[in-house]
């Protein structure tokens, strides 16, 4: 049951605060990765090195450069868009 009184100790709201601050930041970093994702993949960068610098998935930027138009190095080798399906 929640507590209409309820105030955390200093520690958790800071805790919580600094938190807060990483998530907003790391909103920003992401829209920032994001529109400088086409120009690297343009450039040459794979999905997997832009993910590997990044933290992200693979897949953010395998999905970046379908949109992008830019060329596959290989063929898909799986799911809908491989040459066999």
């Amino acid at each position: 049951m929640a507590a209409d009184d309820y105030t955390p100790t200093p520690e958790t709201a800071r805790l919580f605060s600094r938190y807060k601050r990483a998530r907003e930041l790391e909103k920003q970093l992401l829209a920032e990765v994001k529109a400088a994702a086409p120009a690297e993949l343009h450039a040459g960068a794979t999905a997997a090195q832009l993910a590997g610098l990044t933290g992200l998935s693979d897949e953010v930027f395998r999905r970046i450069a379908r949109a992008e138009g830019v060329e596959r190095r290989r063929e898909p080798t799986v799911g809908k868009l491989r040459p066999d399906a």
